[in-house]
């Protein structure tokens, strides 16, 4: 396992694993098919990020992406302490411990930085990421109702924090 900063040159193997998310759980966002950014979307997406200060760590596994963790600073500056994340990791990379290490280096970074607090929404419904949100010392702080539809049903997510 090695983890590392998104680069640039990552961006069409990104995507494949973005794509491959996105068909694969319904934990995240995006139905699949539902994507429609290209490799030079994708690039220019990870330029603007690393010059606005955007922590993506991709980690790998015998040169393959298995996942990432994304973290995006808040701009104003009464916000400025703060940072809110996403991570995910390919099912067939899950339970081996990437997240755990993902989460910890975007935080050690962060850290670094001034980020004082970390934010992200998870569906209350998953329950290994909320367990392990919780083992890294993230808290809930509210129960967003009705956030996703889902297979025609309506999934809340919870609010979690964590303090630094």
């Amino acid at each position: 396992m090695k983890i590392r900063e998104l680069q640039i040159e990552d961006a069409k193997q990104f995507l494949k694993v973005l794509n491959t998310l996105d068909a694969e759980t319904s934990f995240l966002s995006r139905e699949k098919g539902e994507r429609k950014t290209t490799v030079n979307q994708l690039k220019e997406d990870i330029r603007k990020g690393i010059s606005n200060g955007v922590l993506n760590y991709v980690v790998e596994n015998k040169g393959v992406l298995a996942g990432y963790v994304w973290g995006n600073p808040y701009k104003i500056i009464r916000k400025k302490h703060c940072m809110y994340i996403a991570i995910a990791i390919l099912q067939e990379y899950t339970g081996k411990g990437y997240g755990k290490k993902l989460m910890q280096t975007l935080e050690k970074q962060a850290i670094q930085s001034g980020i004082t607090r970390f934010e992200l929404t998870v569906m209350s419904h998953n329950k290994i990421a909320v367990n392990l949100y919780k083992k890294m010392g993230y808290s809930i702080e509210g129960n967003i109702k009705n956030s996703m539809f889902i297979d025609n049903e309506f999934i809340d997510e919870y609010s979690m924090a964590k303090i630094i």
